[in-house]
C-alpha cells in the first residue's frame, strides 16, 4: 500500500491527495493515483503494473511497521519514505539525526538488492538496521538474501496488521528474545561468546534485549537443546542438494 507520491518535486501524502490527478511514484518514476473510500486507507496506486516496484508491492503491516518505527524516533527527525535522489533510494523510515536507517523487508528480496541498498545508504553515512518479517523470512530455509543481511544489524518481526506482535532478536539455539528499538548503542568490538562471535565482528548496533546485550550484562542463556553437529551438517547437505538440482534445471 503506497502512501506517498511526488507532485511535481513535493512529496505528498495520500490523506491530502486529489481524486483523478495524476501523481508520480517517487521509486520508479511511473504515474500514480488517489484511491480511497469509506472503508479502505487512502492510498496511490500504479496505473500500469509494476512487480518490480518496492512502493506498490507494500501492504498494510509493511506500513504498519513503519509508522511503528517513526513514532518510536519522533524525537530524531525520523522521516517516512525518505528520498535520498543522490543514491536513487527511498528509506522506509530515516533517523536523520542518528544517520540511522530501518528497513522492513516483507517480501521476497535477491541478494543483489540487498547488498545493493546496504552500500548505497553506507555510502552517504547512514547505516542500516534490518526488520524481516516471519511471513516471508525465518522459515526452515535460509534464503539467499536473509544470509547476508544476518552479517548487518539484523532482527525479525511477527507484527500484524492491528499491530499485534514484536521485533526480536534470535539464534537457532538459544530461542528469541524481544527488543527494545528505542534503546540502542553502537557495538562494542570485543569478544563475544561463540554463538555471537561472526555477528560481532560485523554488526554496527544493539538493542536492549538482543543477545548481544544480554552478554554484555552477564545474561547470556544457555542452549534450548544440545547441539547436534549431524543434523547441521544433513541441512547443508539438502541445501546443497537442493541447489544443484535447482541448477541442472535451467
Amino acid at each position: 500500500m503506497q502512501i506517498f507520491a511526488l507532485n511535481k518535486k513535493t512529496l505528498v501524502h495520500a490523506s491530502g491527495a486529489e481524486k483523478r490527478k495524476n501523481y508520480t511514484c517517487p521509486e520508479c518514476g511511473a504515474p500514480v493515483r488517489l484511491k480511497s473510500g469509506t472503508r479502505r486507507t487512502s492510498h496511490f496506486f500504479h496505473l500500469g503494473k509494476n512487480p518490480t516496484c518496492r512502493q506498490s508491492q507494500k501492504g498494510l503491516i509493511h506500513l504498519r511497521l513503519q509508522r511503528y518505527i517513526q513514532y518510536l524516533f519522533e524525537d530524531e527527525n525520523a522521516e517516512l519514505e525518505k528520498a535520498f535522489p543522490e543514491i536513487g533510494r527511498i528509506a522506509d523510515v530515516a533517523c536523520l539525526r542518528s544517520k540511522r536507517i530501518y528497513e522492513v523487508q516483507y517480501s521476497p528480496m535477491t541478494p543483489e538488492e540487498a547488498k545493493g541498498r546496504c552500500y548505497d545508504y553506507e555510502s552517504i553515512g547512514y547505516q542500516v538496521i534490518w526488520i524481516l518479517h516471519d511471513d516471508t523470512y525465518n522459515r526452515r530455509k535460509t534464503r539467499e538474501a536473509e544470509q547476508f543481511l544476518r552479517t548487518k544489524t539484523c532482527y525479525y518481526t511477527n507484527m500484524d496488521k492491528e499491530g499485534n506482535g514484536m521485533i526480536y532478536d534470535q539464534l537457532p539455539l538459544y530461542g528469541k528474545r524481544p527488543i527494545n528499538l528505542r534503546k540502542y548503542r553502537p557495538l562494542p568490538m570485543h569478544g563475544w561468546p561463540n554463538p555471537l562471535f561472526s555477528k560481532g565482528q560485523t554488526w554496527s548496533y544493539y538493542h536492549e534485549g538482543d543477545f548481544f546485550d544480554l552478554a554484555l550484562h552477564g545474561q547470556f542463556p544457555k542452549p534450548k537443546k544440545p547441539f547436534n553437529p549431524l543434523k547441521i551438517l544433513r541441512e547443508e547437505y539438502l541445501d546443497l542438494l537442493y541447489k544443484l538440482l535447482k541448477k541442472s534445471c535451467k
